[in-house]
């Protein structure tokens, strides 16, 4: 199990998501190897039941691989389209009228049909509609019964099925679709370490989702907030308390909110995650370039770096590894990218510190900081989390250390879960009984995955009696 030495592990993750340009056994175990910590499936493409056919491939890829990668499921939300277009598209001309209808006829340039059917009950004059991630904007001049007649300010050209974006209208729509539904007990079987809710707004929207797992029989999945609302930010201490994570989607938030506001909203989300003891992945565009390009762009490199000194737990790839000409490149340039931001870091003496020194965790969270602590006065350290839920490692993870951390776990979706812990390698032991065996075991651990030496220690949090979760209440220091 990832026999790689860790001193210089990437301690950032990548999420990958799976598409036809990854699509099979093979690719999916390249994908792995190229780098990929979690992959995503995203839900609002595809039929459910190709999307868990794709993720029981990719658990027996990283199997072959030698690496532990979770699965993340992406759902579709109340993501609102407009309808089928004509080849080419249908061009809407800057001053024209447009009529806009709730269905699913063909586009014209005088007629959008949306997929919303409460939108002219919603909508007043004066809102915008922004089309195809906000490249088209229309504005509300008149609405009478179901018809919303706009005004084309920002014209071009409009393919089918794109994005609506309504950033002065309150939806009343609920985050979690019939489809959702639908698709969470589809991949109940094919139990995904994450589930990812889209467009959430307050912390009811992920009550709500938490209940509809715990019916499809995903109650040990972990939730991820996507935030891609403003209401979000505006509740954002609430929905970070009814989530294990959050996503800050940059793709829908940057249309909803003007684009020079995201670079504050995301080091906002992340410092708040990071006290939170909340995963934090940053998704979106981070290397749009290579869709097509075989390299990124310097500016695209330097967003992937400050994402870094954000305190993000993980970057995301898109419609890079989705679709792309070079996923497999995009994910190794991504490596190499935060492996050289973290190695700055460490050189600067500037390693992502925690913002937050607060145990909200309880007795877990204050020994892992405490075993933090003891790693920066000791000298060379591995830290190592005999842990059944993953929430040691997790703790550990948050409070940033410099030393190496091993999720020492028996647990195979304990394993998987630790793999988009920030810093965390996972790795399988034996179920154990007496804590003298789990020392022996966890300097065996450093030694063979962390490069440790003797001389060296490793700082071992775990809990009494042993194979029971939520116990941790004991940090033991043994030299090597």
């Amino acid at each position: 199990m990832q026999k790689a030495q860790m001193r210089g592990m990437r301690r950032t993750k990548i999420v990958a998501t799976v598409g036809p340009a990854v699509a099979g056994p093979v690719k999916l175990e390249r994908l792995i190897r190229a780098g990929a910590d979690c992959l995503r499936f995203n839900f609002s493409h595809g039929k459910p039941e190709e999307h868990c056919r794709a993720m029981a491939q990719a658990r027996s890829a990283a199997a072959r691989a030698g690496r532990t990668a979770a699965l993340l499921a992406d759902l579709c939300g109340p993501k609102i389209r407009t309808g089928s277009a004509p080849e080419g598209g249908v061009t809407l001309v800057p001053g024209c009228m447009v009529e806009v209808l709730p269905g699913s006829l063909e586009s014209t340039p005088h007629c959008i049909s949306v997929s919303y059917p409460g939108l002219s009950r919603e909508v007043r004059k004066g809102h915008r509609l922004l089309l195809a991630d906000g490249r088209l904007e229309l504005v509300v001049r008149l609405v009478r019964g179901k018809t919303v007649l706009a005004r084309v300010e920002k014209g071009g050209v409009l393919g089918g099925r794109k994005g609506v974006n309504l950033p002065d209208t309150e939806l009343s729509v609920p985050a979690l679709t019939p489809k959702d539904l639908s698709d969470l007990k589809a991949m109940a079987g094919s139990r995904p370490e994450y589930v990812a809710l889209s467009f959430v707004r307050r912390a009811s929207d992920l009550a709500a989702c938490r209940k509809a797992m715990d019916r499809a029989g995903l109650a040990e999945s972990r939730l991820i907030a996507k935030l891609e609302k403003p209401e979000a930010l505006a509740n954002l201490q609430a929905v970070l308390a009814s989530c294990d994570g959050v996503m800050v989607a940059r793709g829908d938030l940057g249309v909803e909110m003007p684009a020079e506001r995201i670079p504050a909203a995301q080091a906002r989300v992340t410092e708040a995650a990071a006290c939170a003891d909340k995963l934090c992945i940053v998704a979106t565009e981070m290397f749009e370039s290579m869709i097509q390009s075989p390299r990124p762009t310097r500016a695209e490199v330097s967003d992937v770096a400050c994402a870094v000194r954000d305190h993000a737990d993980a970057v995301m790839l898109s419609a890079e590894t989705s679709v792309g000409r070079y996923p497999f490149e995009a994910v190794q340039a991504m490596a190499r990218v935060l492996e050289e931001a973290e190695a700055e870091q460490v050189r600067s003496g500037r390693l992502s510190p925690a913002p937050c020194g607060e145990t909200r965790g309880g007795i877990p969270d204050a020994l892992a900081l405490a075993a933090n602590l003891v790693s920066e006065r000791v000298g060379e350290t591995v830290l190592a989390a005999a842990t059944e839920s993953g929430s040691t490692a997790l703790y550990l993870s948050k409070s940033r250390p410099s030393s190496p951390i091993l999720g020492l776990s028996p647990v195979t979706a304990t394993l998987a879960r630790m793999a988009l812990y920030w810093g965390v390698l996972p790795v399988r032991i034996p179920k154990l009984s007496r804590h003298a065996d789990l020392l022996d075991e966890a300097g065996r651990c450093a030694r063979r995955f962390a490069g440790a030496r003797p001389g060296g220690h490793v700082v071992i949090l775990s809990g009494t009696p042993l194979g029971r979760s939520g116990r941790t209440n004991t940090l033991h220091l043994r030299r090597l």
